[in-house]
């Protein structure tokens, strides 16, 4: 399916391209989300006739995504996770959990801004971590993971252990229990 970008898109083309993608992608994303026409002779026609229109106005949309982005520029989270005694985590750190460190701190970030290449986090220490506004505008936070509580083992420790053996069964308090 051959369709006219109304606006660039990574990986795909610029403003005016004629491209081909596969149909459900055309259809039900790119066309209705309005970053794409269905390549016709019409649409070619109007769309070379608001070609300058649409880049100004994507201009303009860099010029505020720009503002957005110098907002998280320096920023620095700290994120607590539960560990292991050896200091590995349990499960990972990911996209919502940053987005919540983030608010926590005062700044309104979008889950889908953030990038996690590698997928979630699952070690302990800085990581760098993107934030793509726009393909043009990326920015880079540091998202530090902390080991925050450290995890119970389900046996008993040596002072209940001791405890329990020190203190001896009273068989009359058993058999009244039992009636």
């Amino acid at each position: 399916m051959e369709v006219i970008l109304k606006e660039d898109i990574q990986n795909l083309g610029k403003i005016g391209d004629v491209v081909t993608v596969k149909p459900g992608y055309g259809r039900n994303y790119l066309v209705p989300q309005g970053k794409a026409a269905f390549a016709t002779k019409e649409n070619l026609k109007t769309l070379e006739a608001q070609k300058e229109e649409l880049q100004r106005k994507q201009e303009e949309e860099l010029v505020v995504l720009k503002e957005q982005s110098s907002k998280f520029e320096n920023l620095s989270l700290a994120i607590e996770a539960n560990v292991t005694e050896e200091g590995t985590l349990y499960g990972s750190v990911g996209t919502l959990d940053i987005a919540n460190a983030a608010k926590d701190k005062g700044f309104e970030l979008e889950r889908s801004l953030i990038n996690l290449p590698d997928g979630a986090i699952k070690t302990i220490g800085e990581h760098e971590v993107n934030l793509i506004f726009h393909p043009e505008i990326q920015v880079k936070i540091k998202v530090e993971i902390l080991g925050g509580e450290v995890a119970i083992k389900n046996t008993l420790d040596s002072e209940e252990e001791d405890d329990n053996i020190d203190s001896p069964i009273n068989e009359n308090e058993i058999v009244e229990e039992s009636e």
